[in-house]
């Protein structure tokens, strides 16, 4: 059995040009065996490094958070490499979608429903790769129980019908929300969104995690991370594979096409501001 802690993110401004607002949601899976092991792990990399008690570990720490003073920031970029490296450790991996809504520009609301169905299609995927089944746990959405009662309603039709794609056989559960404030998994989940999501915006705290990110990054078969651990919409930015994951090459339908392509966005540079 697998446990899958799910959160979402996004990037309103990247900084890498020719992006548009970015909505990203963010998965890790751990085997059953390993979620005490992490829960200790964190407990004494948290008293190795002097974070308080009741801090919680957020990509995006809100304001007046231990994380945003001056010892926090000190020791915020290894204690989230340390986070990351915990988890692929024990066996961990993760999977992330991000689409860009500045060139499929659906509301907000619809956007965050359709990454949803990919990761579903995703953790579905990557545990038929594992021949195991999985339940799935999630952030509490903000805006109280209403909004969290009606987004476990949107949730409901995945594990009752699947996808177009997917079938509902893997996850062996309606999916389930918790607070992410006791729950340290939840918080490296909210990790790998907001970083992963942030590293194709361009974010350079973000794309100094990209070594223990690709690390915990689930691969296909072939080994490379585009289409399996990260997906990316529209299909236009496939070339992202190419700069920030280091894929040689995209598969699609078990044809291997060498990247970057020609005749896509990125072709030519990353889009890094110099």
């Amino acid at each position: 059995m697998w446990f899958v802690f799910a959160d979402d993110s996004e990037e309103k401004h990247p900084r890498r040009l020719g992006l548009g607002h970015l909505v990203g949601v963010g998965a890790v899976l751990f085997p059953e065996g390993s979620l005490i092991a992490y829960t200790e792990g964190i407990r004494q990399l948290r008293n190795e490094l002097g974070v308080p008690p009741g801090v919680e570990l957020k990509w995006s720490p809100p304001h007046g958070s231990w994380l945003k003073s001056a010892e926090g920031n000190a020791i915020r970029t290894p204690l989230r490499k340390r986070m990351l490296m915990l988890a692929k450790d024990l066996d961990a991996r993760s999977l992330t979608v991000v689409w860009d809504r500045g060139q499929v520009e659906w509301a907000v609301p619809d956007t965050r429903r359709e990454v949803l169905k990919y990761l579903y299609d995703k953790v579905s995927l990557c545990l038929t790769t594992l021949e195991a089944h999985g339940v799935v746990i999630a952030d509490e959405p903000g805006g109280g129980s209403a909004e969290q009662r009606a987004w476990l309603a949107e949730t409901l039709p995945l594990t009752d019908e699947g996808t177009y794609y997917t079938k509902p056989e893997r996850i062996l559960l309606p999916i389930t929300t918790a607070p992410s404030n006791h729950i340290p998994h939840l918080q490296l989940a909210d990790l790998i969104a907001g970083a992963t999501t942030a590293a194709i915006a361009g974010n350079r705290y973000a794309l100094e995690l990209l070594p223990e990110l690709k690390a915990l990054t689930h691969r296909n078969s072939h080994g490379r991370i585009g289409g399996a651990g990260l997906t990316l919409w529209p299909p236009s930015l496939v070339n992202l594979f190419y700069w920030v994951c280091g894929d040689d090459c995209y598969i699609r339908f078990g044809t291997g096409f060498p990247l970057p392509e020609a005749d896509r966005l990125f072709a030519e540079s990353d889009g890094l501001p110099s």
